[in-house]
């Protein structure tokens, strides 16, 4: 009795790798992708609770705000972030536009890309 082994050629093996390689490359790219799109959204949300924070102080403290542009600084969950407010004339009688930008700040008091603007109007405090 002859037995005749039968097996994969080496040509088989090959296309079977380089497939397989493909699939990891393409993989590795996409989960890249997610973390540096997670990053983004949570850097985003971040800076709306930052922006949002500054917003409802100018509300709550209830003081008429002077135009022109100001800068601060605050600390939120572990992380130091840059805010400029502009207050200008509002639309309306009585109401001031003011536009928050927030970003992270970087090593050495360098200020990072935006990763947040919140624009609103407010009303002029009853006396």
């Amino acid at each position: 009795m002859s037995r005749v082994q039968r097996g994969f050629t080496l040509v088989e093996v090959l296309v079977a790798v380089s497939i397989l390689a493909l699939v990891m490359v393409t993989l590795g790219q996409s989960m890249g992708a997610t973390a540096r799109a997670y990053t983004n959204i949570n850097e985003t949300h971040l800076g709306f609770l930052v922006a949002s924070d500054k917003l409802v102080e100018m509300q709550v403290y209830q003081q008429w705000p002077s135009t022109g542009t100001s800068d601060s600084e605050v600390s939120r969950d572990g992380r130091d972030w840059w805010i400029e407010t502009t207050v200008s004339e509002g639309p309306y009688p009585d109401t001031r536009r003011v536009d928050i930008e927030v970003g992270p700040l970087l090593q050495g008091d360098d200020k990072g890309g935006m990763a947040y603007r919140l624009a609103s109007l407010i009303g002029k405090p009853a006396s």
